[in-house]
């Protein structure tokens, strides 16, 4: 469980870092951030239902808040990744936002 939300939350922040340095062009650069939206999304969902199957079985408290916690975290990240890259998207394409 926690080995794919680390994957994740690692795979969203590589590539929006990744995409925050590359000073491609802008339809290269528009094409890559719609890519990684899209791999951002596919990742999201399969930590996410990582992360409620793990809910599920989980017994006591303090582990279901702990998971909890991950999960905010997640949404958090993947709100932020979203935005950069979303943000990144429309200025490749649109120079003058």
């Amino acid at each position: 469980m926690r080995w794919s939300l680390y994957a994740t939350l690692y795979q969203i922040g590589v590539l929006t870092l990744g995409l925050l340095i590359l000073g491609a062009e802008r339809w290269i650069a528009a094409a890559l951030d719609l890519v990684f939206i899209l791999v951002a999304i596919v990742l999201f969902r399969v930590a996410l239902k990582d992360l409620s199957a793990s809910l599920d079985i989980a017994v006591d408290e303090r582990e279901r808040a702990e998971i909890r916690l991950l999960q905010a975290l997640l949404i958090v990240t993947f709100v932020i990744a979203v935005g950069v890259l979303g943000y990144g998207f429309l200025k490749s394409l649109f120079p003058f936002l």
